[in-house]
């Protein structure tokens, strides 16, 4: 901020935006404060401790204060420091301008206060109960969100930090012919992504193929850089896989806050499996989706995903405009869900015959809905929202897919039926299988359900049946996967959240 006098900001002033006014002022009587600045040191605080901010447009039509309520003379240089370095940090970009700042601290107010009233919500309104998880909470394990109990995780294990190899990468590159430069580097919660400018763009091609021998020359052992598209003529991005001393996770904490905080633009069914690439929560709609295969080996993660999916819809939805109809022939994965007050039927289906009865209830309750919007004049369960019709989003996990199919006992037909069908009426698919063949997911299957999340599988061919190419064979494993959320668009690299069975269990005991 070498354009950005610490006097101009004390002489200047601060709002935040129109919704968080007025939760300010609810909060100033909730924590006994007789001022607004006293609220907005601690929601600017809070939301220093969070990353990238999710949405950009925030309005500001708070009542302003003047920065010398807001800060005083011997705390003004720290706060400037933080919320400039966080900008840096998470946002990649310099504060340098009075706008910029004002911007800065409207944003991080706006957030912080929602989140303060998460935390006062989650106290049950006992301000000791309240002061106490302000003291408790570590700056970099966020602890409170909107609809999930407050907890306390054990401290973990700090990773190693990672290092820059850009010697190595380089060397790496002139080793398999290619000649480059590397423009910047930037470390996600796996991988290391370094900027790479290509003088000669003849050598792109040669890069691309080369990515194999590039990784056996960085000692990658059974991985392998990835290469995009970057942000500049001639430039390319190269993730490159660190070692697992160096990850940082991606824990239970984290995706509480991200799902309570997070604006998802309009979506009606949000899910967030993780975070990306870089470290940023990442979220798609999985309404316009509408259907969503998951694959991935033993191991890979893939039922952490799930449950990522399910507690993400419950946490946005309440049960009343949400049900959820669980398959598990393996009698094991959704059975924390027994009692939940989202089951459809109230029940898990967990052999043939009711995953069958089942799957024929949701084909009549699609063809009922459809009869409804009829009668009623709409196309979709959007438009009979708007006319008070009253019926909630259902949405199908199927655990194991590949017990169904081979079972023989008409499933895969009424599963197609729903996949081709099913969208408008509010009903959506998620198929999951540690089986990715062919003979699992058939054409008419896998035509009908266009968004598909790999995990970590064995072959290439295995990562072609569900993503339509290869790639899901070089993942890191651990919940590392590949997400195509939108067809024709290459998949995003996303790192799941890791999400514990007593995590799930604290959730549901709080709904």
């Amino acid at each position: 901020m070498s354009a950005l006098e610490i006097q101009q900001i004390m002489a200047s002033r601060f709002r935040t935006s129109g919704e968080a006014e007025g939760m300010t002022r609810s909060l100033m009587s909730n924590f006994g404060l007789t001022t607004k600045a006293g609220v907005a040191r601690l929601a600017i605080g809070r939301s220093l401790a969070m990353g990238t901010f999710a949405d950009d447009n925030i309005d500001s039509k708070g009542m302003d204060i003047p920065a010398t309520s807001l800060f005083t003379q011997e705390d003004i240089a720290a706060w400037v420091g933080l919320i400039v370095t966080h900008a840096h940090a998470h946002e990649e970009i310099t504060i340098d301008s009075m706008d910029a700042f004002r911007a800065a601290v409207r944003r991080h107010w706006h957030r912080g206060v929602h989140l303060l009233q998460q935390d006062w919500n989650d106290a049950d309104g006992s301000y000791d109960k309240f002061l106490e998880t302000l003291i408790t909470r570590r700056a970099d394990l966020p602890d409170v969100g909107a609809t999930f109990p407050a907890t306390q995780k054990p401290q973990e294990t700090k990773p190693d930090s990672p290092q820059d190899a850009s010697s190595a990468v380089l060397k790496a590159l002139s080793a398999i012919g290619v000649t480059a430069e590397i423009k910047g580097l930037k470390h996600g919660p796996r991988i290391s992504r370094y900027h790479i400018y290509l003088p000669d763009v003849n050598h792109y091609d040669k890069l691309r193929r080369g990515l194999e021998r590039l990784g056996i020359a960085l000692n990658l052992q059974k991985t392998k850089p990835v290469l995009s598209a970057g942000d500049g003529a001639s430039t390319v991005n190269l993730d490159v896989p660190r070692p697992k001393a160096t990850w940082t996770s991606v824990n239970y904490n984290a995706f509480r806050d991200w799902v309570s905080a997070t604006t998802t633009n309009g979506y009606l069914l949000p899910v967030f499996p993780g975070v990306d690439a870089m470290g940023a929560p990442y979220s798609f709609d999985l309404a316009a989706a509408p259907h969503l295969l998951v694959g991935g080996t033993t191991g890979s993660g893939k039922s952490v995903c799930l449950h990522a999916l399910i507690l993400s819809l419950m946490a946005r939805l309440p049960s009343s405009a949400l049900k959820l109809a669980l398959i598990d022939p393996k009698q094991v994965e959704y059975a924390v869900y027994r009692d939940s007050a989202y089951l459809y039927r109230g029940e898990i289906a967990t052999n043939p015959i009711s995953a069958k009865e089942m799957l024929d209830e949701l084909v009549i309750e699609m063809e009922t809905r459809y009869q409804m919007f009829d009668k009623a004049g709409v196309s979709n369960i959007q438009e009979a929202h708007k006319k008070h019709l009253d019926m909630p989003f259902i949405v199908l996990f199927i655990e194991e897919l590949a017990d169904l199919i081979m079972a023989n006992g008409g499933h895969e037909d009424l599963i197609i039926k729903l996949a081709q069908k099913a969208r408008a009426a509010g009903i959506h698919l998620v198929l999951a299988t540690q089986r990715p063949e062919a003979k699992t997911f058939s054409g008419l299957i896998r035509s009908n359900i266009p968004a598909r999340i790999a995990l970590t599988v064995q072959k290439s061919n295995e990562s072609t049946i569900i993503l339509d190419q290869s790639g899901a064979e070089d993942l890191l494993g651990y919940g590392d996967m590949l997400v195509k959320a939108k067809p024709g668009n290459p998949p995003d690299r996303v790192h799941g959240v890791h999400i514990e069975r007593s995590d799930i269990e604290r959730y549901l005991k709080s709904k």
